[in-house]
C-alpha cells in the first residue's frame, strides 16, 4: 500500500504543478515526453534540486531493475539455482545492456518501446491461460472443500 500511496501523492502533486505551469503561459506541449518533468522543474523554486533528485531516483530504479533482472535470468538459466554464479549474472547483464544499446542506437526510445511491446504481446496470451488455470484450480479446491463438509 505504501508504494501505491506514494505514487498517488507524486502524480497528484506533480500533475497539478504541471497543469499550473501550463496555465501560467509556459508551453510544455512542445517538449518531448522525457523532457516534460524537467520543463516543469525549470519553472518552480529549487527546480535544479528537484531535477537532481529525479535523476537519482530514475538511476536507482534502473539499477535495481537491471540487478533483479540479471538475478532472475541467472536463476532461470542455472536450473533454478538460488545462488547463480556471478559470471552467469554478468553475462546476462552484458547481454541486456548490449540489447538496450543496440535498440537505442538503431531507433532511439521509440524502437526500444516498440520492441518491448512486441516481445510482451505473446506473454499476454500466457497470462490469459494462467488466469484460466487459476480459475480451474480455485474451482477444484472449492469442490474439494464442499465435499468434505
Amino acid at each position: 500500500m505504501i508504494p501505491t500511496f506514494l505514487s498517488f501523492i507524486w502524480f497528484a502533486a506533480f500533475g497539478s504543478t504541471a497543469i499550473d505551469v501550463q496555465n501560467s503561459g509556459v508551453d510544455l506541449t512542445g517538449l518531448l515526453t522525457s523532457e516534460t518533468l524537467f520543463g516543469v522543474f525549470n519553472e518552480v523554486p529549487l527546480g535544479v534540486v528537484l531535477s537532481i533528485i529525479a535523476i537519482l531516483l530514475v538511476t536507482t530504479f534502473f539499477i535495481t531493475s537491471a540487478d533483479s533482472a540479471t538475478f532472475v535470468l541467472g536463476m532461470q538459466s542455472t536450473n533454478g539455482s538460488l545462488h547463480p554464479a556471478n559470471a552467469v549474472k554478468l553475462t546476462w547483464g552484458v547481454a541486456q545492456s548490449l540489447i538496450a544499446v543496440i535498440l537505442l542506437s538503431a531507433g532511439g526510445l521509440d524502437a526500444l518501446q516498440t520492441a518491448l511491446i512486441i516481445s510482451a504481446f505473446p506473454f499476454s496470451f500466457i497470462m490469459l491461460m494462467m488466469m484460466g488455470s487459476f480459475y480451474k484450480a480455485i474451482n477444484l479446491e472449492y469442490k474439494a472443500i464442499k465435499r468434505k463438509r
